[in-house]
């Protein structure tokens, strides 16, 4: 039962109170009737009263966007921080190290190559060349003859080796003989010999020659690239990597998005969070109202942005403080076991020592 519904039943009380002694109840003979405070009951009939909580018109519960384990708790509750100071730190090996490889492979594209990698360019590209012009220009006689030569002698063993496996070819067990490896084995080195021979006698064909080409564009167009330095587009992705290395080694401090008091600190050091769980609430304190929990949705229509409200505190009983509504929610919301809407009631001054989460009780003049 809220307060509103308290006075107007105590209003009832005494007018039936009243009435009950002017139609001489109670003994008293010749009690003159006294006319009931209508005036009152419609005073009281206009008035909308709720309960609130005291809150900071700025807090927020602060959390990490990734997970991690806690290795720093710089602030307890009650301590005064300001924007940007840290609060909770997570474990950032991994990150320093991302960070550092960024910055170096950044400043490697910006300084361009090195002597020695422009010169590994260079004699790759000769090689190529190199290769090519052999290939246009086919087998030396001497080549020829050494192809010919190794042909023969695979040709020879192949032969030994046909004779050893014929001398044991009833063996049921001739697949597991030394004869039957040596033999396939003097099969393949013969048919390696007479591919080299062939290719040797007759010349490149056009697939070596489209190969060799291929490989003297490639070598070239990398001589090209480490001369010419980094493109902007790659030195754009390096930065691009570095700027996301830093954020991320940043979102491993937990920091103060503004000026205020820390309320309450949910993590100790060595304890793993996960992305998204608060872990400081944090107000600022220079700014109180009050937020409404049980204003029924029976009166909600009678309330407007603007109206001054008389509030009390339960925690300073006796003293009143006038506050403004300064915004009505627009959807309602389950509490206290019925549908309330929330308002905000704002001060131009309140007493110092009212706290967050104190309770108050509103009174408005819907008439006024």
């Amino acid at each position: 039962m809220n307060r509103r519904n308290i006075i107007i039943g105590v209003i009832v009380l005494v007018a039936l109170a009243v009435g009950y002694i002017a139609l001489g109840g109670g003994g008293i003979i010749g009690a003159k009737p006294t006319p009931t405070p209508a005036a009152a009951l419609v005073e009281f009939e206009n008035l909308v009263t709720a309960s609130g909580t005291l809150v900071p018109v700025r807090r927020a519960n602060l959390a990490f966007k990734m997970p991690g384990q806690v290795t720093k708790v710089a602030v307890a509750p009650g301590d005064v921080v300001q924007p940007g100071d840290p609060l909770i730190g997570l474990d950032s090996a991994e990150l320093s190290a991302a960070v550092a490889i960024a910055q170096a492979n950044l400043a490697q594209l910006k300084a361009g190559a090195t002597r020695e990698e422009i010169a590994v360019a260079q004699a790759n590209l000769d090689a190529a060349r190199a290769q090519l012009a052999k290939v246009r220009a086919g087998a030396t006689p001497e080549e020829i003859a050494i192809a010919k030569a190794s042909l023969d002698r695979a040709a020879a063993n192949l032969k030994n080796a046909q004779a050893e496996y014929d001398k044991v070819r009833n063996d049921p067990y001739i697949g597991m003989l030394p004869q039957s490896a040596a033999l396939e084995a003097a099969y393949e080195q013969y048919r390696i010999a007479e591919a080299q021979y062939s290719r040797a006698a007759k010349g490149a064909t056009a697939e070596d020659l489209r190969v060799a080409e291929s490989a003297v564009a490639v070598a070239q167009a990398n001589l090209d690239r480490v001369k010419a330095g980094a493109r902007p587009e790659e030195i754009a992705a390096a930065q691009a990597r570095l700027d996301q290395a830093n954020a991320a080694l940043a979102d491993a401090t937990l920091t103060a998005p503004f000026a205020g008091t820390v309320a309450a600190v949910n993590v100790k050091e060595g304890e793993v969070v996960v992305a998204g769980a608060p872990v400081v609430m944090l107000g600022d304190l220079s700014a109180l109202r009050l937020e409404t929990d049980d204003l029924s949705e029976t009166n909600i229509a009678r309330v407007r942005v603007g109206q001054i409200v008389a509030v009390t505190f339960e925690a300073l009983p006796g003293k009143s403080f006038n506050g403004k509504v300064t915004y009505i929610a627009p959807i309602s919301s389950p509490k206290q076991g019925g549908t309330n809407y929330t308002i905000y009631v704002e001060f131009d001054q309140l007493d110092p020592t009212l706290r967050w989460g104190m309770t108050g009780h509103i009174e408005i003049n819907t008439k006024q």
